[in-house]
């Protein structure tokens, strides 16, 4: 036992020594100046951060990358597809109104003319009958005036001899009195 606590005791000692020196003792590799070691496994860690890098995970990211542009550039070029159709289909759907503008202007000429014609016949024929009963009705206007004139002088000379025998208390010639009446009508039809 007396060996035991020899062997504690210069354990103690160097424990205390080693605290008297003051500083990390995981740091005494740095304050010795070996630095050799240190820069083996910096070297080691590196090539192998560099190797792992290069090899695993450089190509995945540069696959995303390449998948990347390619998927824009496909969608690049589906979008001027897609504008070229639209601006083709919007092209053809002007043409279209167009078309279907002047097909309509031209429905509308056509229906205006056919009206107007049927609108020129329907007056026509309206003239011509109206022109039928205005010659009519003149040719009856002509033919009751003369009616009219024709017996004027029968009724006048009626009047007249009437007028006489009233007047005067005289019976008048009828023959001397529808005389001087046709003279008197032939004077006004004159004038």
């Amino acid at each position: 036992m007396a060996l035991a606590n020899i062997d504690f005791a210069k354990t103690a000692t160097e424990v205390a020594q080693e605290a008297s020196k003051g500083g990390l003792p995981q740091l005494e590799v740095i304050a010795e100046g070996s630095y050799t070691n240190q820069i083996a496994w910096l070297l080691v860690t590196f090539f192998f951060l560099f190797f792992v890098v290069w090899r695993l995970v450089l190509p995945r990211v540069t696959n995303v990358l390449e998948v990347r542009e390619e998927k824009i550039a496909n969608d690049l070029d589906s979008a001027r597809r897609l504008k070229t159709e639209a601006e083709d289909m919007k092209v053809t759907y002007e043409a279209a109104v167009a078309a279907a503008r002047a097909k309509a202007q031209e429905t509308i000429h056509s229906a205006k003319d056919a009206i107007q014609a049927d609108i020129a016949s329907a007056e026509a024929k309206l003239d011509a009958k109206l022109s039928k009963k205005a010659e009519a009705a003149s040719a009856s206007i002509a033919a009751a005036s003369q009616e009219a004139l024709a017996s004027i002088g029968t009724v006048a000379g009626e009047v007249a001899v009437e007028m006489v025998a009233k007047l005067g208390g005289v019976e008048a010639n009828e023959k001397a009195v529808n005389d001087a009446v046709a003279i008197a009508l032939s004077n006004v039809k004159e004038a």
